[in-house]
Formats: C-alpha cells, sequence, structure tokens
C-alpha cells in the first residue's frame, strides 16, 4: 500500500484521476480509491461527502488545471489563426503530458456524473464565471470574420479538437510518437479543416 503523503485529501484527488483514467468510474469503488491512496476508506468521507462529490471535486481540480495549461500564453490580441492553434497546441500538449487526468476528463464528460456539463456547454451558454470559453470565442469570432465554415459549435470542435484527442490517445497507448514538424503540420490540417 502507498505510503499517504501529509495531504490526504490531495492523495486522494490523485489516486482517483488514475484509478478513474484506468478503470473507468464503474470500475473504481471507493475501497479501491482508499487502497491506492495509502488510507482507511472511512477516512475518504472524512473529506468528501460521497463518492459523487470526491468525483466533482477531482472533475473541478483536473479541469482548472487543464484550463490554465491551455490559455498559459494565450493573447486575445493575436491573429485567429495562431490563437486557434495556440489553444489546440494546448490540448495536444496537456494529454501527452498529463495522460491521466485527460483520460480523467474524456471519462468524465461521456459518463453520466458529466454529461449534463457536457451538453451544457456544447449547446447551452459555453461560459465560465461570465466568460466565453477560449474555443467557443475564436470560432465565433472566425465566423463573423467570415473565416470559419458557417457549421455549429458542436460540429467545429469535433473537427478541431476531435483529431487531436485521437492522436493523444494513440501517443499515450505508445502507438505512435509525435515529432515538431508532424504536430505542426496536423495543428494546420485542423485549421484547414474549419477554416472557409
Amino acid at each position: 500500500m502507498p505510503s499517504p503523503s501529509q495531504d490526504k485529501r490531495q492523495d486522494i484527488i490523485t489516486a482517483t484521476i488514475r484509478l478513474i483514467a484506468d478503470y473507468g468510474f464503474h470500475g473504481t469503488p471507493i475501497s479501491m480509491i482508499a487502497r491506492e491512496a495509502g488510507v482507511g476508506a472511512g477516512t475518504i468521507y472524512r473529506y468528501f461527502k460521497d463518492k459523487d462529490s470526491l468525483f466533482l471535486e477531482t472533475f473541478q481540480q483536473v479541469d482548472g488545471t487543464f484550463k490554465r495549461a491551455l490559455t498559459e500564453g494565450y493573447e486575445d490580441g493575436h491573429p485567429l489563426r495562431d490563437r486557434f492553434l495556440h489553444l489546440c497546441r494546448g490540448v495536444l500538449r496537456y494529454g501527452i503530458e498529463r495522460p491521466a487526468e485527460f483520460k480523467f476528463i474524456e471519462q468524465y464528460y461521456h459518463s453520466p456524473y458529466g454529461i449534463d456539463l457536457r451538453r451544457e456547454k456544447l449547446f447551452g451558454a459555453c461560459s465560465e464565471a461570465g466568460q466565453e470559453l477560449p474555443f467557443k470565442q475564436v470560432l465565433d469570432c472566425g465566423q463573423q470574420q467570415g473565416a470559419i465554415k458557417e457549421l455549429p459549435f458542436v460540429v467545429l470542435l469535433a473537427l478541431s479538437i476531435g483529431p487531436i484527442i485521437f492522436l493523444v490517445k494513440d501517443t499515450i497507448a505508445g502507438l505512435i510518437s509525435l515529432d515538431e514538424a508532424t504536430i505542426d503540420q496536423t495543428l494546420a490540417a485542423c485549421w484547414d479543416a474549419v477554416k472557409r
């Protein structure tokens, strides 16, 4: 059993990320999380009301890290194509550098825990804390300028980052290795898929 650090709460979240990434939500009981975190099952309930709260708080932490990574160095004033490529590169880098977190996010959005949030982001207000999500902002701006195809946001997002997600999964699985030239060409192809 791994030994817990001083921050048991974070140990529990870290264990949850790893296990959900590997086994999914239904394959990860609290007892498994406790064992991985090096704590007793009852200890988890000192920090989290229930399993749903643990999963939600874990998602919020991972999602915050993802958003910070995605927007690091992002400039609203840059040309549209540069902003688009920056965001796509952020998704790719995040997935390759943080595979367990990437897989956790994907599992979350495709689970009963996150499907409503995913639906809201795709078809609802698409904003958080009063700010439009970066991909939505870039794609909307591009449509207003006539630079992006007139397709629904969900379709443009699939064309933009769908291929990137596929490549991240294959990279995590060890099926491919991406060099910088291939990454640049791939991101340019994603731009070509949505531009007019």
